[in-house]
């Protein structure tokens, strides 16, 4: 990448034109915002003030949502391959 820059106590490869969201303690790049709200939260609660706590808690409670509804998916997923192999297991039997 030709363009890098050093972020905080690690090195993150981020080129020049990419937006990126940096953590206030940190200074560590983040792709979204909602990764940054996340990353501060999980990272650095004890320098957090109210309302970034709110919004931690905000985008944690929306990563939880997404979290379930992909695991449900994959659930129904599982089931409909499952009945499929047990249908063609009859078919062929």
């Amino acid at each position: 990448m030709s363009g890098s820059q050093t972020h905080g106590p690690s090195r993150y490869e981020v080129p020049d034109d990419a937006p990126t969201h940096s953590c206030p303690y940190c200074n560590r790049p983040f792709r979204t915002e909602r990764l940054r709200k996340l990353h501060v939260g999980l990272d650095h609660p004890e320098s957090i003030d109210d309302d970034e706590r709110d919004t931690f808690q905000e985008a944690y409670l929306a990563e939880n949502d997404e979290i379930g509804l992909f695991r449900l998916k994959v659930l129904a997923v599982l089931v409909l391959i499952y009945f499929s192999f047990l249908f063609v297991y009859l078919a062929v039997n």
